[in-house]
């Protein structure tokens, strides 16, 4: 009885977990989407700084 409550939970957490990775994906894809134009010319920026 024990190890089929203890196996449900942790399915439960397993997916709670596949949940919040994909969620926390979804926000980083969005957020790189964008920002990705201005990270492009800050890291451009950046190197032509260095080169210098």
């Amino acid at each position: 009885m024990r190890m089929i409550g203890s196996s449900h939970f942790q399915n439960n957490t397993q997916g709670f977990i596949r949940k919040f990775l994909s969620s926390l994906l979804y926000v980083v894809g969005r957020f790189f989407l964008l920002f990705s134009h201005r990270l492009g010319n800050l890291i451009r920026l950046v190197i032509l700084q260095l080169n210098l």
